[in-house]
């Protein structure tokens, strides 16, 4: 693949003449046409005039990491990345990768086209189909005290909301403690592991639905997940790299602040995000039920129900699962005898 052609053809703004790019290149005619119908191969779209010469219309829907590196204003994430067809899971990889390779460092992103196995909390699956979302994992090297682990799927899930709301322009909502939600429907899950024989090592794992139509959901779950294409009006698909430099950027921005312990900043930021006060919930913690309204919700200390015999009662994140609103029961006026 000609990364110089592609790289000339992006700063051209119109068609250019086939002799300039012979000169700016410094490559034959016939090679160019030959890297051409090889770009073209790779999904790129090129448009040729016999009189204009050629443009670049629109970059391939694929994980090529020249493409996702170009215009990625970031220092630290994505750095260094690894690109996989297809694994198992994201997160398993890239502790694969911790294990195997004594180089990889803060910051570096595994990227998959598809998983067979994605993992979301309390171990469930999460549903990872060839070219329909973001499914990644970045490691992250970096001292967090243990009562503020909660903070690195605080931080994750700040950055996927912020970014969709800023750069897609959809209204994303934190619904605690990891799941980034649009109009009601969820959009991204987030899964953060952590191993003993691997001190101040964390591998963040991020699902992101982008181009799923409604009928490429399990059936399960048409009626509770979406995709920013089903979102966004006129419901096209989106280009993933363009979606991921991006959230890379935004990772990185909240990252520095995790690194810098500013934990009341993040605590505010994500605090914005996140509409569930007043809202009644149930959960589960160590197989009992729990229902009440939330009076507080923090992304360390967790979400504060008044229950139903007027206590409160704070939950830890990683106590609970299935963490879902409720409909207050309707109370019926007794009816009086004529």
């Amino acid at each position: 693949m000609n990364i110089d052609l592609i790289s000339f053809l992006k700063k051209q703004s119109e068609f250019v003449p086939v002799g300039d790019v012979e000169k700016a290149l410094k490559i034959s005619r016939d090679a160019i046409f030959s890297d051409v119908e090889a770009l073209i191969e790779e999904g790129y779209s090129i448009e040729f005039h016999p009189y204009l010469g050629l443009k670049l219309i629109d970059i391939p829907d694929r994980l090529l990491k020249h493409e996702i590196r170009d215009d990625l204003n970031t220092k630290v994430i994505g750095r260094k990345m690894k690109i996989h067809d297809q694994v198992a899971s994201t997160n398993d990889s890239a502790w694969e990768l911790i294990d195997t390779d004594a180089e990889t460092r803060d910051g570096t992103v595994v990227l998959a086209d598809s998983q067979t196995r994605g993992k979301g909390r309390m171990g469930r699956e999460w549903h990872s189909a060839p070219g329909q979302g973001l499914w990644m994992s970045v490691v992250m090297r970096v001292h967090i005290p243990a009562d503020k682990l909660a903070y690195i799927t605080a931080m994750a899930s700040l950055a996927v909301a912020n970014m969709l709301q800023q750069f897609i322009h959809l209204p994303a909502e934190i619904k605690w403690p990891n799941d980034i939600y649009i109009r009601g429907r969820k959009v991204c899950g987030i899964l953060v592991d952590a191993r003993s024989n691997h001190a101040e090592t964390y591998v963040l794992g991020i699902g992101l639905n982008v181009n799923q139509a409604r009928p490429d959901f399990p059936e399960a779950l048409r009626e509770t997940a979406t995709s920013l294409r089903l979102e966004r009006p006129g419901a096209k698909p989106l280009n993933r790299v363009r979606v991921l430099r991006p959230l890379l950027f935004y990772l990185e921005r909240v990252y520095d602040l995790v690194r810098k312990k500013k934990w009341d900043k993040i605590a505010r930021a994500w605090s914005e995000f996140v509409h569930m006060g007043g809202k009644q919930v149930s959960l589960q913690q160590g197989g009992a039920e729990f229902t009440g309204t939330v009076l507080e919700v923090h992304p360390a200390e967790g979400i504060t129900l008044k229950l139903a015999d007027g206590a409160t009662r704070t939950f830890a994140a990683e106590t609970v699962s299935n963490v879902r609103e409720v409909t207050p029961a309707r109370v019926t006026p007794e009816s009086t005898a004529p």
